[in-house]
């Protein structure tokens, strides 16, 4: 072997072993630069990673109890009754239905109490009849008691009785007017306070049949 091919292959070999290295060797470019060449870096495995960047945080348990499914509710249902209480659990408090009343009307809850009978006789008897006197044609006419007893309906003019017509014909309405109702045997209202009592609402004359008994 020549001389000059031993020194080639001399320095071959070394530049290899620089590279196993992860070591550099400067040689010349086309531009009769150095180039340096790098060699790659080893690719890692999970046995290189450090086992507190492998392992992650668990997260933190809530010390938390779950629901009982089996467990009774809060509201335990019962027949509803009139106390402001939702007795049967369904959302509403106190929904029954009303109490009709003997007279007429009903009780209501409210309130979580009983409400009390309307009065059917507050002011008069209910469908009863009282007379009254009006400014014009006949000055004679009539008034009905309502339902609930609570008051008279308007005066609905009617033709004056006989016994009356012609002091209607001659005073219209008046106090003589209402004397002759009264004298008739009608329940007539007091619209000119013939009892001096300083009540123009109330009832004079035949009227048992037409107010509240006490």
């Amino acid at each position: 072997m020549s001389l000059g091919l031993c020194v080639g292959l001399a320095a071959g070999c070394g530049r290899s072993g620089l590279a196993e290295l992860g070591q550099s060797s400067p040689i010349s470019g086309d531009a009769g630069q150095d180039v340096e060449l790098q060699a790659p870096l080893p690719e890692l495995t999970p046995e290189d990673i450090p086992e507190e960047i492998v392992e992650e945080e668990e997260p933190p348990v809530l010390d938390v109890e779950p629901p009982d499914e089996l467990s009774s509710p809060s509201c335990q249902p019962v027949d509803e009754t009139c106390n402001g209480v939702d007795d049967d659990c369904n959302g509403a408090v106190d929904d029954l239905p009303s109490i009709p009343c003997a007279e007429g009307g009903a009780q209501y809850c409210v309130a979580g109490r009983w409400s009390e009978c309307p009065q059917r006789c507050q002011a008069c008897l209910p469908g009863s009849e009282r007379i009254c006197f009006v400014s014009f044609c006949s000055y004679w006419a009539v008034q009905t008691c309502a339902a609930d007893g609570r008051a008279f309906g308007a005066c609905r003019e009617t033709h004056v009785p006989q016994v009356c017509e012609s002091i209607s014909l001659e005073h219209h309405d008046s106090p003589e007017l209402e004397q002759c109702c009264i004298d008739a045997g009608y329940c007539c209202r007091d619209t000119f306070d013939l009892d001096g009592d300083g009540d123009r609402a109330e009832v004079l004359g035949d009227c048992d049949e037409v107010q509240c008994s006490l």
